[in-house]
């Protein structure tokens, strides 16, 4: 792991308040060691040395919320509200395969770090097999990128396939192995969840979610009230309100649970997530390709809520593209609000870094460029046409940059990615592969009925 001077840079660090400033950044064995602003007196022997002229240097985007195999089902199905959605989604399971989780997951990766994520949490939900989540797993440790490996448990519902429901004694033991099993990678920690409560989920797998994440000291990731059909379930099952209501009261509201999407929830629920210490993965993009609606973004920031972004899968965004979704998180409540002032760049970009890496745990080792923590950083090329000139550089970040300015990418202090080459994977393979996957995934599914 080389000791690395970055000069040269224009430095915004995402710490309070907000600052920018020219200066210089070093790091060793990982760590941040050195944040100034001018110029480095010499460069040292023993570093690498990176000329950050005409670019930003941020802290790695934070992917909050994604299903990385599902780059393999990119516009695959269009117009469709959530259930009939998740019904084919489900249905994938009864063909899905480790070959596939691998190689989709390896690619979803790979776009991942070519649009600047350092970080990302993978909800995985679909294991017809325990070795669909070893294949993921290994694709991400291949990757080089920090994680967090949400194993999620569905245990009932009319559209999961039974080769997907688990009894939580079945589904813990799995689990256990594959923290058993890493427990040695200092990149990746591990949550698990209901998956979508509660259309797929049982009162007693609530119940023991809870008990087996305290018992493990692992948190909990779950897609809350993603749509309307969602809460009408948890109104006519279980009389409650809303979702968040509902799962306040197995303690599933906590400080180490995020709750994706959370579109449909209502003043008194941002109450409890507030209260709680829940945080939210926002992911408009995918709202928006469901119909699921817009999340109440604004009221949760007002209110005092942690709000990360997140992708989800690309069978509902069609990217895993994090420039995309900070502008549609913008420009969403602006318009939605009718409020051009509503939500400003600032907290947008916040959410992207330091709300992801709070939600997901992580805010002791990433989402700022502070001395002591982890190296998860990006440089940001802001001389290319689209971003200049240069005015406001967290408006422009969020508003002009795109994925393909990303230029470096460094995780624990080794860089993934240089001048836009991915340095420890080899892309033609990996396309290549998930070509193949792809051609057997749609063959498999043509089969199928839903």
């Amino acid at each position: 792991m080389a000791n690395l001077l970055i000069a040269n840079a224009l430095i915004v660090p995402m710490t309070e308040p907000a600052t920018a400033f020219s200066g210089y950044l070093r790091l060793r064995d990982g760590v941040i060691t050195a944040v100034n602003s001018g110029g480095p007196q010499q460069a040292r022997l023993v570093e690498q040395t990176i000329d950050a002229s005409g670019c930003v240097l941020m802290p790695g985007l934070v992917n909050a919320h994604t299903h990385l195999y599902q780059v393999l089902l990119r516009a695959v199905w269009e117009d469709l509200p959530l259930m009939p959605w998740l019904q084919r989604i489900y249905g994938c399971a009864r063909v899905l395969t480790p070959g596939h989780c691998y190689s989709g997951s390896l690619l979803g990766c790979a776009e991942a770090i070519r649009g600047g994520v350092t970080t990302l949490c993978e909800h995985n939900f679909l294991n017809p097999s325990p070795e669909c989540a070893f294949e993921t797993l290994r694709a991400i440790q291949a990757s080089g990128l920090r994680a967090v490996f949400a194993r999620t448990i569905m245990d009932s519902g009319e559209i999961v396939p039974d080769c997907t429901k688990e009894k939580p004694e079945q589904a813990f033991r799995h689990i256990e192995a594959l923290i058993a099993r890493h427990k040695e990678a200092s990149q990746l920690t591990f949550m698990t969840g209901p998956n979508t409560p509660p259309i797929n989920t049982s009162d007693d797998l609530l119940r023991e979610v809870r008990r087996f994440a305290d018992e493990k000291a692992i948190g909990i990731s779950a897609h809350v009230a993603e749509s309307h059909s969602v809460v009408e379930a948890v109104r006519r099952e279980h009389g409650k309100n809303g979702v968040v209501e509902y799962l306040s009261e197995f303690g599933l509201a906590a400080p180490n649970s995020i709750f994706a999407h959370s579109v449909h929830v209502s003043q008194d629920e941002i109450k409890i997530l507030q209260e709680t210490g829940t945080s939210v993965s926002h992911n408009p993009v995918s709202n928006m390709m469901l119909g699921d609606g817009v999340a109440p973004v604004v009221e949760m920031l007002r209110q005092g809520v942690n709000v990360a972004l997140g992708t989800d899968g690309a069978a509902s965004n069609h990217s895993q593209d994090l420039f995309d979704t900070m502008k549609a998180a913008s420009l969403l409540q602006k318009v939605h609000h009718q409020n051009a002032g509503v939500i400003d760049p600032y907290s947008v970009l916040r959410m992207a870094t330091v709300g992801g890496a709070k939600a997901l745990g992580l805010g002791e080792v990433c989402g700022t460029i502070e001395v002591g923590k982890r190296a998860d950083l990006i440089l940001l090329n802001m001389d290319a046409v689209h971003n200049q000139p240069l005015n406001n550089v967290y408006s422009q970040i969020v508003h002009c940059a795109k994925a393909s300015d990303v230029q470096t990418v460094i995780v624990n202090g080794e860089i993934l990615m240089r001048d836009r080459k991915l340095m420890r994977l080899d892309e033609r393979k990996i396309l290549a592969d998930a070509k193949a996957a792809n051609r057997d995934l749609m063959e498999r599914v043509g089969r199928l009925t839903f």
